[in-house]
């Protein structure tokens, strides 16, 4: 099920204390009947702190060097309440994350618990047996408790094979929800929306502002959707996951689009000119040196690869 979504935000001040409560508590300081009281000051207070609870996942992403071992110092102890309030500040705005989607930001990508880099890939696999897959340039949490799995996708691309297992199998986006039906599927994130691919059984998605409005996709299919709506259902195209191969494979895409693609595996800007932006590309391309892709691209199709710096390059018709 997803879950409800409080009507009034949190005041500041509760979170804060909610927040020092938390690090107490780790550290062994905290005085157990204080907290009782505390909590059962305000029905605010008791809201804030089952708050902090359903946030597991995230609490977990603060770095090493905050964790419980090094809480020992008064400075630690606020450095790390600091970050556990930045948490709770924006989930307690009056948004669920089960129900409207993650409200993602950049601080939330920095502190991810699983990130890659631009051109690095990551398997992982699940504390429940599940096989997660994690594209380039990709940033998310994994939160599992008793009631429910849950993935917290910030930005990226992922592909997850679920296990069996009676909790919900979630993935949070900023744009809205899905709920894995015992599937194989991808999700894909991006500032402008996010796509759900289905490789096996089904998934259930819904958009972040419109929580009451349900899709569901059978396997082969694909949807494009945003907080406020969805694309039509699309059959999902042929190599979907080359990437697993560290192969991207294109047929007949505009350079635009194989180049925005290419982009996303190196580190700094890389665009195409307007120029040529159009001219269709139909080829196999190897995701582990993007620059010798570029070359070999160049070479067989007129073009050419003007570097500004090393990290901003544009690919533009080869001068004559």
């Amino acid at each position: 099920m997803f879950g409800p979504s409080p009507s009034i935000p949190i005041a500041r001040k509760v979170l804060a204390a909610a927040a020092h409560w938390h690090v107490e508590r780790q550290c062994g300081s905290a005085d157990p009947a204080a907290l009782q009281a505390w909590r059962d000051a305000s029905a605010e207070h008791e809201r804030a702190w089952e708050l902090l609870q359903r946030m597991d996942g995230q609490l977990g992403a603060i770095p090493s060097a905050l964790a419980i071992p090094a809480l020992q110092a008064a400075q630690q102890r606020r450095r790390a309440a600091a970050k556990i309030l930045a948490l709770l500040v924006a989930a307690g705005g009056g948004i669920a994350l089960g129900q409207a989607g993650l409200q993602s930001g950049p601080w939330q990508a920095l502190t991810a618990s699983l990130r890659t880099a631009p051109g690095q890939r990551r398997h992982v696999t699940l504390a429940d047996g599940g096989r997660l897959e994690v594209n380039t340039d990709s940033a998310l949490d994994v939160a599992c408790s008793a009631t429910h799995r849950r993935i917290r996708l910030h930005h990226g691309e992922i592909i997850i094979t679920t296990a069996p297992d009676p909790r919900p199998f979630l993935v949070d986006t900023p744009h809205g929800v899905i709920r894995a039906l015992g599937t194989r599927f991808g999700v894909r994130c991006d500032g402008d929306g996010s796509t759900v691919s289905v490789y096996e059984h089904a998934v259930e998605v819904r958009c972040a502002a419109r929580p009451d409005a349900l899709r569901r996709l059978e396997a082969g299919q694909q949807l494009r959707f945003s907080a406020t709506g969805a694309d039509d259902v699309q059959i999902m195209p042929a190599h979907q996951d080359s990437w697993l191969r560290g192969m991207l494979v294109a047929a007949d895409w505009p350079l635009q689009r194989l180049v925005r693609e290419l982009a996303r595996y190196r580190r700094g800007r890389l665009v195409c000119d307007a120029g040529v932006a159009r001219r269709p590309v139909t080829g196999t391309y190897r995701l582990d040196d993007i620059d010798a892709v570029l070359e070999s691209l160049c070479a067989s199709h007129g073009l050419q690869v003007t570097y500004f710096t090393r990290y901003w390059a544009t690919v533009a018709a080869r001068a004559t």
